[in-house]
């Protein structure tokens, strides 16, 4: 078989094509610091990236999601806080004090009128907002939840002493919200959010305060209690029996809401940690995006170099290979 120029010839332009595709590709590398342009350059790695990124933009919106959950969690128990404080306040140093006190009808006004204003702040500061919303307000968070009515204490219209609405009270105070935080939402066979694989946003305010009655038909709700000390203390009689079991009940109420304040910074640490954990995940995903799609700046320019010589080697080696010949002439 005769071997003719003109076969060197094809054949050296086919390798030479070659040749200047593998140096293109490396000066993209270098330029765009990415492994493959386009997915059939790298099928199996193109597929990884993509289940990659959509991991990414998962896990962006849980951090975000975890973030703004986080800012209403501090609210919710900044306001437990505040409530916390007031009821503390009345516990330890108003109640004891005004039994105690000799000054007569004037003296203890002046302590009722301070139990009338703490009642006040009590109910501020359950009705906290965040943004539009309040968020003490369990499932109904664009109206106010409590109100302080004509000496009733009202949740969402309801009289929390009134023993004809407790059920639904009782409800209310179970309510949920859940929202997804990336543990794997789930429902159950009702179509339920499994609680466990969402985190519950709402906290029912009526939780902090009580409702209903304790020992001796006594009203459990913190900010009626502190209504009706006052109107002990504004009577002339003073009933000190009466002021007692007011005093001991508020001191119950006092010590459950303490443990609902331990129960919002239960979820507030676990909501930091859950932060915390999306964070590390993100830069995981980052990595390995990193590894699958990019490119080593020290590889690309070597890969580069490389392909450069090979590309001038080739065409000085066809200065030679491309001598015209006799038969190029007689063609």
């Amino acid at each position: 078989m005769r071997i003719t120029n003109s076969m060197i010839r094809r054949n050296y332009m086919n390798n030479l094509g070659s040749t200047l595709g593998g140096l293109e590709k490396a000066r993209l590398q270098v330029e765009t610091g990415r492994k493959f342009m386009r997915s059939y350059e790298d099928p199996a790695a193109a597929a990884k990236a993509a289940v990659l990124s959509a991991r990414y933009a998962r896990n962006e919106e849980n951090i975000e999601s975890a973030k703004n959950t986080q800012n209403w969690q501090d609210n919710q128990e900044d306001a437990l806080r505040q409530l916390n404080d007031i009821v503390t306040e009345i516990d330890k140093n108003y109640a004891l004090s005004a039994i105690d006190d000799t000054k007569g009808v004037e003296g203890r006004e002046a302590y009722a009128t301070s139990l009338r204003e703490m009642q006040q702040a009590m109910v501020a500061a359950l009705n906290t907002k965040f943004g539009n919303a309040f968020v003490l307000a369990g499932n109904d968070a664009k109206n106010p939840p409590f109100e302080l009515k004509d000496g009733k204490v009202l949740y969402r219209g309801l009289d929390v002493n009134d023993p004809g609405v407790q059920d639904e009270l009782l409800k209310m105070s179970k309510e949920s919200s859940y929202i997804d935080l990336g543990f794997g939402l789930s429902f159950d066979e009702q179509g339920g959010i499994i609680s466990s694989s969402a985190f519950n946003t709402s906290f029912p305010g009526i939780n902090a305060v009580g409702f209903g009655q304790g020992e001796g038909t006594v009203n459990k709700n913190l900010i009626s209690l502190a209504g009706e000390m006052a109107e002990l203390l504004e009577q002339e009689e003073f009933d000190r029996e009466k002021y007692e079991q007011l005093w001991t009940q508020f001191g119950k109420g006092s010590n459950e809401l303490k443990d609902q304040l331990a129960v919002i910074g239960s979820r507030s640490k676990f909501l930091e940690t859950t932060v915390n954990r999306l964070e590390t995940e993100k830069v995981n995903l980052t990595t390995q995006f990193d590894t699958t799609v990019n490119i080593d700046g020290a590889e690309a320019i070597t890969n580069y170099s490389w392909a450069n010589y090979v590309y001038n080697s080739a065409l000085k080696v066809g200065t030679n290979v491309l001598s015209p010949s006799l038969l190029d002439f007689l063609n």
